[in-house]
C-alpha cells in the first residue's frame, strides 16, 4: 500500500488554485499540473506500508488528532523547488497555520517511527504542490509567468481533520482514495 497523511482542501480553494494553474499553463511549459481534485497538503508520505502498519497508524493517529485543536490554514506566495529560476516543483506556500502544520508533521513522524515507516530525509517544508516540471521546454516563459502571476490567495479556512490517503499510480496520474479521516479537537 502506498499511503500518506495530509490535509484536504475546500472546493473554493481548489478552484482558485485551478485558475492559477490555467494562468501558468499559458507559458506552454512542459508541466504536469496536479489535478484540482488531488490537491492537498502532505503531512507525511508513508510510502509502501503493510496493512498491519496502516492499522497501527490509524490506531495511533486517531486519538492524537482528537487531542489537537482545529485551526485555520491559509496560502501565500507561489514558489518553486529548487528555485524560481530553475523550477522542478511548483508550489504555493502556507501562511496562517504553518506552525500547526509543521507541528502535526513532526508528531506524525515521531509516532510512525516506531512502526518502521521510512523516515523523511529532508526537513519538512510546509507547501502545497501544484505542478511538476517535466522538461526545460518553454522554461523561460514559465519563469516569467511564475514571477508575474496575478495570484491572490484565498481566505484562510478551518482545518477540522487529518486524512489518510491511499495512492495508486497510473499513466494518467495518481488516484487517491480516502482510507480514514481523523477529526481534530473542537471540530465536532
Amino acid at each position: 500500500m502506498r499511503d500518506f497523511l495530509g490535509v484536504d482542501l475546500p472546493e473554493a480553494v481548489r478552484e482558485r488554485i485551478a485558475a492559477l494553474q490555467r494562468e501558468l499553463a499559458t507559458s506552454a511549459a512542459d508541466v504536469k499540473w496536479v489535478a484540482p481534485a488531488r490537491l492537498h497538503v502532505t503531512l507525511k508520505f508513508l510510502d509502501e506500508i503493510s496493512y498491519a502498519q496502516r492499522q497501527a497508524i490509524e490506531e495511533r493517529v486517531g486519538p492524537l488528532a482528537g487531542r489537537e485543536e482545529a485551526f485555520r490554514l491559509g496560502l501565500e506566495r507561489i514558489g518553486a523547488f529548487p528555485s524560481l529560476n530553475a523550477p522542478r516543483v511548483i508550489w504555493i506556500g502556507l501562511a496562517e497555520g504553518t506552525e500547526r502544520v509543521a507541528h502535526l508533521a513532526q508528531w506524525i513522524e515521531q509516532e510512525v517511527a516506531a512502526l518502521q515507516v521510512r523516515k523523511d530525509e529532508r526537513p519538512f517544508a510546509a507547501h502545497l504542490t501544484i505542478g511538476r516540471v517535466r522538461s526545460a521546454r518553454h522554461r523561460a516563459a514559465l519563469v516569467q509567468r511564475l514571477r508575474e502571476a496575478s495570484w491572490q490567495p484565498p481566505a484562510a479556512w478551518p482545518v477540522t481533520s487529518l486524512t489518510l490517503y491511499h495512492s495508486v499510480l497510473s499513466s494518467s496520474g495518481p488516484r487517491y482514495t480516502v482510507l480514514s479521516t481523523f477529526p481534530l479537537h473542537g471540530s465536532r
